[in-house]
């Protein structure tokens, strides 16, 4: 992830720019900030205020006859980290100051294309909020499973064309650093076993090889248009997987299981397909196949499990006056599923959502159900409201909920339940 920093003469500079029409002319065509403050409460047990913190948001844009740049940051600190908290030192590292790129990249025209060059967010498929053909960009989870993917995406550096031809738009792209999932920090708020590392009383991880220069490349390409009255995309993907397969290694004479880390390479194709029935409704799909998939197996006596594995997306989608009702069923399968794999054969995901704005689009809504069959054993409910009086105040609410066993998705957090509010000055 990129970080963001000021040094001392950038600083300077800053300040000696002096009066407000001096600053107003040094600022790019389209600009625009917020500076706020957030907080959460877990509504459990002891320690319920879980952040105290400020935050900064800008978005700057630029254009002149040959192309643009884009760039988008953010930057927060939290209080709850200083002082004593009930976190642990690597928590209080991660947590307490942090700052990262949305995106920031430069584009050129070419013809009635262009070429962009820089850290990018690139999302395939039309999925609320679930990931099947959405692959490129890593998810940063240190806020929890349940996040926008908006917030979450990691942005990458790549070089990306895109190219209009005919009725379609062609896309390619070359990933040029690898870059993984971001687990919360052991012992801190969002912490679960999902993310647990192996335990060291019975394995050590003694190998963690890197994926530096062009072994950490990776190549995609799409192709979006319309056949009939049907909008189609296709895509290819090769890349490395973003969580860590543990691949045994043999033992210690100590007799622990010696394993390696490994972010191993995997090819993906997919496609999608949305179609208008009329009345307001699209019927929407999404397939993937993943070949050359590889899953963590400590019972295996070297390496890890190989596996195709696919991937699903039926999607009903339902304009109701100023409403966006959503359904989805996502499955997921394993087709060489073996006994020991941390990985289930099967894993399906339903959601119902919401979405609506109301008062002149002052009041923007999202409301979200999802669960894990059964949904006893894994579910939540989660709702955010945006509301802004004025042009230049803006309020936040998000409401999560969550049920289910300790070693489930979201019954992890099921004693963790929180209110998040925030308050942001935009300019």
């Amino acid at each position: 992830m990129a970080r963001l920093g000021l040094n001392r003469g950038l600083l300077a500079a800053l300040v000696s720019l002096g009066s407000p029409v001096a600053i107003a002319e040094w600022l790019p065509e389209h600009h625009e900030a917020e500076i706020g403050v957030a907080t959460a409460v877990r509504l459990h047990g002891d320690d319920q205020v879980t952040q105290k913190a400020v935050y900064l948001k800008f978005s700057l844009e630029d254009a002149w006859d040959s192309g643009y740049y884009k760039a988008k940051g953010r930057a927060r600190y939290d209080f709850r980290y200083d002082g004593n908290n009930p976190y642990s030192a690597q928590a209080r590292d991660d947590y307490r100051a942090t700052a990262d790129w949305r995106h920031l990249y430069w584009g050129l025209y070419v013809g009635d294309g262009e070429l962009t060059v820089g850290w990018q967010q690139v999302v395939w498929g039309r999925a609320d909020e679930l990931r099947v053909l959405d692959q490129i960009n890593p998810l940063d989870y240190r806020e929890g499973v349940i996040g926008l993917l908006e917030d979450s995406r990691i942005a990458v550096p790549m070089i990306r064309l895109v190219q209009p031809v005919a009725e379609w738009e062609l896309e390619a792209l070359v990933i040029t650093d690898f870059v993984k999932n971001q687990a919360p920090a052991v012992g801190s708020e969002f912490d679960a076993p999902i993310f647990a590392t192996p335990d060291p009383q019975m394995f050590v991880v003694d190998s963690r090889p890197g994926y530096d220069g062009h072994s950490g490349f990776g190549y995609g390409a799409s192709a979006n248009g319309r056949i009939g009255t049907v909008d189609v995309s296709f895509v290819a993907l090769n890349a490395r997987q973003q969580d860590p397969v543990y691949a045994v290694e043999g033992q210690t004479e100590e007799g622990l299981i010696r394993l390696e880390r490994q972010f191993p390479r995997y090819s993906m194709g997919g496609a999608s397909v949305a179609i208008d029935a009329g009345h307001s409704i699209v019927v929407r799909s999404e397939v993937a196949y993943f070949d050359n998939w590889r899953v963590t197996n400590p019972y295996r006596a070297y390496g890890s499990d190989q596996t195709a594995m696919t991937k699903s997306l039926l999607g009903v989608d339902y304009l109701l006056r100023d409403w966006l009702i959503s359904t989805q069923w996502q499955h997921q399968r394993l087709l060489d599923w073996q006994p020991g794999m941390v990985q289930d054969k099967r894993d399906d995901l339903f959601t119902v959502s919401a979405e609506g704005s109301q008062f002149q689009d002052r009041l923007k809504t999202r409301l979200v159900f999802g669960m894990s069959p059964p949904a006893q054993d894994d579910s939540f409910v989660q709702g955010i409201f945006t509301y802004k009086p004025v042009d230049w105040l803006k309020l936040g609410l998000e409401v999560d909920v969550f049920f289910g066993k300790p070693d489930r998705q979201f019954g992890a957090y099921a004693n963790r339940d929180q209110v998040r509010l925030s308050a942001g000055y935009l300019f």
